[in-house]
């Protein structure tokens, strides 16, 4: 099984003052890192999901990833328009391109893109988990409802599961 690490809308819109559960957000960074480092040292790919919108325009300063993830250059960029990263975007066509069969996800929101994006990559008959520790929402409710409902691994599990 290959797998992709999906980290979705990890922008600086989510990492200011404006943001009414900001520690948490701030908490998954280390774990997003971390599971970056983990696809980097397999050769395995890391998607960032950028969201776009009105009220985030491509480009902005809302729209830029938060400078806390280690990016690295060989990561992938793409842009979504929807919730589930999978609709209207390049998504699907480029983890066809490199052979990927199962995602992790990690991002932002919880209830809403991880969710959704969770049952697109289902629904493609892609296998899916999404990692603890590494989502978020505006209210700690959601996230923990999102990890209840669907499947999800620890660093741990992922780590073993990643060889």
């Amino acid at each position: 099984m290959k797998h992709a690490l999906l980290v979705l809308d990890p922008q600086n819109d989510f990492f200011e003052e404006g943001n009414p559960n900001l520690g948490e957000f701030q908490a998954t960074i280390p774990v997003v890192n971390r599971a970056m480092q983990l696809f980097h040292e397999r050769g395995l790919p890391v998607i960032f999901m950028q969201h776009t919108s009105l009220k985030k325009p491509a480009g902005s300063h809302a729209w830029e990833i938060h400078p806390s993830f280690e990016s690295q250059p060989e990561d992938i960029r793409l842009i979504k328009e929807r919730e589930n990263a999978f609709w209207d975007s390049e998504l699907d066509a480029t983890l066809i391109k490199h052979q990927v069969d199962s995602v992790i996800i990690s991002g932002y929101l919880a209830e809403r893109c991880v969710l959704s994006t969770l049952r697109g990559a289902l629904e493609r008959s892609y296998h899916g988990a999404i990692l603890e520790g590494a989502i978020a929402s505006l209210d700690s409710r959601f996230t923990r409802f999102t990890l209840e409902i669907s499947p999800h691994l620890s660093m741990d599990e992922l780590e073993v599961n990643l060889g």
